[in-house]
């Protein structure tokens, strides 16, 4: 296997669409975390074209920097994986068992710096795409968690590949909260429960785990329209956010 950094989102899709068609139960079971998954945020954000969030123009060299050399999971032991992939199972130089799938190493880590794993898997989110006229889902970290990890491993190592992500869940977080506000906003007919309730918690992670994303003057900026007037759910979003 190539140990040079190629893994963009569209190598990362072709993984995880081998892995569905080859072992029913391991995406049901295993989170994806790293930088695949930043990839997975990074396209929502960039699909979205949005004029107030979104990630500048990068140089060829950076866009480099973003290129991992392998796919992370969590919420799923090694020995497990093996089972549920054997198909993918090969033997490194020194006979030791991995998982390569599209020529790309699976790696797994139990635990990270601040992700554990139980948490992660019961807050994690559903992310789909299509490949090759089929469906693909797959479990993947919340943005929220995955933006704290990243905070701390840049905190701990400082790696250019690190700050990146980061900047890039930096954005993506204002956006989404304001997006998932404006979609609470425009309802034509009653805000379901179940929406109101997502809404909440997704900003309660934001206060616990990045309190300061919320602080973020585009925010209020993009909700002051709707906000002006007195309606319920007008009165639930700027308590959820916080705002005056």
């Amino acid at each position: 296997m190539s140990t040079e950094r190629t893994v963009d989102w569209e190598l990362a899709k072709r993984c995880l669409a081998a892995l569905q068609r080859n072992s029913e139960g391991f995406l049901g079971r295993a989170l994806l975390i790293g930088g695949a998954a930043c990839w997975f945020y990074r396209v929502q954000l960039q699909q979205a074209n949005d004029p107030d969030f979104f990630l500048p123009p990068l140089a060829p060299q950076t866009e480099a920097k973003w290129l991992s050399k392998d796919i992370d999971f969590t919420g799923i032991f090694a020995g497990d994986a093996l089972e549920l992939l054997s198909r993918f199972v090969v033997r490194d130089a020194e006979g030791n068992s991995q998982i390569e799938v599209e020529g790309v190493r699976v790696g797994f880590a139990q635990v990270g710096l601040t992700i554990d794993p139980e948490e992660a898997l019961r807050e994690a989110h559903v992310g789909s795409f299509h490949h090759e006229g089929q469906l693909v889902e797959f479990l993947v970290i919340d943005p929220v968690s995955l933006c704290r990890e990243k905070q701390a491993l840049v905190q701990r190592r400082n790696q250019d590949q690190d700050l990146l992500h980061l900047a890039l869940l930096r954005e993506y977080l204002p956006w989404a909260i304001v997006i998932h506000a404006q979609q609470l906003l425009e309802a034509r007919s009653g805000v379901p429960v179940e929406e109101q309730q997502q809404f909440a918690n997704f900003a309660l992670a934001l206060r616990r785990k990045m309190p300061e994303l919320l602080a973020d003057a585009r925010i209020a900026q993009r909700l002051k329209p709707w906000l002006e007037q007195d309606t319920l759910v007008r009165r639930f979003i700027k308590a959820q956010l916080q705002l005056a």
